[in-house]
């Protein structure tokens, strides 16, 4: 007797044509889609079974559409999903391509969250030039979505179902009132009889980079009925906090009016990769990058930091050679050496020094740190100077902040580290200062955020510049060779109690924070704050030293008499200056405060 072995009996699979169906990906108003084998080459394909039984309006399968899929399929595109063949099942035609293992757009959004701007760039860069070859060839799309981007193992997006629109009669919404795709995405010609372009494509392409960024795109017919054309989407960008130029990319592909928008996707990318930061390992890389790229092309830039980092090198080099290197630069600027012979003669380094004629006996006498100190803020002073009254008030507040940065260091019997702490304290707001200078537009940005949705201002400029103000400091006074010390100086420290310093940077550190924060305190807190205010400034700072909100405000009114004895030889016009006035303000409010403790005091003042 034998014992027979039961077997699974073999399933014949479905067939379109000679592709087997395995499996079903999904389907819509436009029909279906398998995952098949071909057996022939025995790959993977996808297949689309197209849903054409709609009205004669709409279209069906002619010889028309035989040539519409015959223009699809010369589409070779590292970024476009190829289409193989077509056929008809159940007179209904279908289209063979490429099978993409991977995750569409959506499903990547839904899984990860909204992406970093320079990764949401580059993928949408990449998505573009494939939409760019097919615009190259008359093709359209019309109905893009993330939905047919699949991107694939490797990271590479892959623009699926070119051509489905007109292949299935839905190029517009009003045909057999089918919705061949999320109106989200639909452009307003294509409501209307108004004629379709590639400027659809553009529309759904710039819906798709605000999603891609954590945007939530809203559907023409909300932009339309909204008082000002695009604000649910002008919320959304505020919402994320995009940076202007990115702004105004997004608003011109979403403009309600198609001819305002770019005019396919090879203009549209050219946009975008303006705003791609270079990944090129020999350079600079990142947003700082890209910024320092965006100053250089400034008229005034280059020069700054060509001197600036000549000084700097010089100064470190120190040699008789080198102290006529030196007084050479200086002497290039008739206005930079008057005021530095100005300053050699003044009370500025104690008064002993008189009869100083030249800039080489200056920087014999005073020595190279010194005059390092001095040719840094004059000629940074000097490139930054403009109409702006927030810059003016900024290059002020920074001088006070470097003044009180030396007196504090001296203060703490470190007389060594005063000139260090004269200038860490002067460029502390470097990067503050050079996005106002340079990047006036992306300040005011940061500025309405922060005021908006309460962001501090290093958050806010996270966000439309890629970096904070502290790192892009940090950045440009690399560029500009100053010593690792002072560059490090000038980080920006986090918020609530600082421990004591443990290392030498770490009490520079503290010192051009102090310096810089007891600038902003007194221009910006209310006076009836400022003694509890001041308090709290004491405490975060007790690491360095055990200082009373009386102390606090000797030390700033003593800095603010220095600033109007020397502004006219730096050529700061204190007149109008916001700083000024408020410090000035908050000064007499504590001084009233504190009346009594000011004469118990008066025998005492700072050393």
């Amino acid at each position: 007797m034998s014992v027979g072995v039961l077997s699974t009996p073999r399933v014949e699979l479905p067939k379109m044509g000679r592709f087997a169906i395995r499996r079903s990906l999904g389907g819509g108003a436009r029909g279906k889609v398998f995952q098949a084998i071909d057996p022939v080459s025995g790959q993977h394909v996808a297949i689309g079974w197209l849903n054409t039984m709609q009205s004669d309006r709409c279209g069906s399968v002619t010889d028309s559409w035989l040539s519409e899929v015959r223009r699809i399929a010369g589409l070779r595109h590292p970024n476009i999903v190829a289409l193989q063949e077509s056929g008809v099942y159940k007179e209904s035609p279908f289209l063979v391509s490429d099978f993409v293992q991977g995750t569409t757009l959506r499903d990547r959004r839904l899984q990860v969250g909204p992406l970093p701007v320079q990764v949401a760039l580059r993928l949408f860069s990449a998505i573009l030039a494939g939409v760019a070859y097919a615009h190259a060839q008359n093709i359209h799309h019309l109905t893009l979505s993330p939905e047919n981007v699949m991107v694939d193992a490797a990271g590479v997006p892959r623009v699926m179902d070119f051509g489905i629109a007109r292949l299935t009669g839905g190029e517009r919404f009003a045909c057999g009132g089918r919705s061949m795709s999320p109106r989200r995405y639909a452009s307003p010609e294509q409501f209307t009889e108004g004629p379709v372009t590639a400027r659809a494509d553009v529309y759904a392409l710039g819906m798709m980079l605000l999603e891609m960024m954590g945007g939530r795109p809203s559907g023409y017919t909300e932009i339309a009925q909204a008082p000002h054309g695009g604000a649910p989407v002008q919320e959304d960008m505020d919402r994320i906090g995009l940076a202007p130029m990115l702004r105004a990319l997004i608003g011109c592909a979403l403009s309600v009016d198609a001819n305002s928008r770019y005019a396919d996707a090879a203009a549209m990318k050219l946009a975008v990769d303006e705003l791609i930061v270079p990944d090129d390992p020999a350079t600079e890389r990142g947003a700082i990058g890209l910024l320092l790229q965006r100053m250089e092309q400034k008229p005034s830039f280059p020069a700054l930091s060509k001197n600036l980092m000549e000084i700097n090198r010089l100064a470190d080099e120190s040699s008789n050679a080198n102290i006529a290197k030196l007084a050479n630069i200086v002497l290039c600027d008739y206005a930079i050496t008057n005021k530095l012979l100005q300053l050699a003669n003044s009370s500025f380094y104690g008064g002993a020094h008189q009869g100083i004629k030249t800039v080489s006996r200056a920087i014999q006498v005073l020595g190279m740190g010194v005059i390092r100190t001095t040719c840094n803020g004059l000629v940074y002073f000097n490139a930054l100077k403009g109409d702006s009254p927030q810059l003016k008030d900024a290059l002020i507040s920074s001088f006070v902040g470097a003044l009180i940065g030396r007196h504090f260091a001296i203060r703490l019997k470190r007389k060594d580290l005063a000139e260090e702490s004269f200038i860490s304290g002067m460029f502390y707001r470097l990067g503050r200062s050079l996005t106002l200078y340079y990047f006036p537009e992306e300040f005011c940005e940061i500025t309405r955020l922060a005021a908006q949705f309460g962001l501090g201002e290093e958050a806010a400029a996270l966000r439309v510049l890629g970096i904070g103000y502290g790192e892009l400091g940090e950045a440009v006074a690399a560029r500009w060779k100053f010593p690792d010390t002072i560059r490090q100086s000038i980080r920006y420290l986090a918020p609530g109690v600082l421990p004591k310093p443990a290392k030498f940077v770490e009490l520079q550190q503290q010192i051009a924070a102090f310096s810089n924060e007891l600038c902003e305190l007194a221009a910006s807190a209310p006076a009836e704050e400022g003694v509890e205010r001041l308090t709290a400034f004491s405490t975060r700072f007790g690491g360095i030293i055990s200082i009373e909100p009386l102390a606090l405000v000797e030390l700033l009114d003593a800095a603010l008499q220095r600033l109007k004895e020397f502004s006219p030889v730096l050529g700061l016009e204190l007149r109008g200056s916001r700083f000024v006035s408020c410090a000035g303000e908050f000064l007499t409010a504590m001084q009233l405060q504190m009346t009594p403790e000011l004469e118990q005091a008066s025998a005492a003042p700072i050393s």
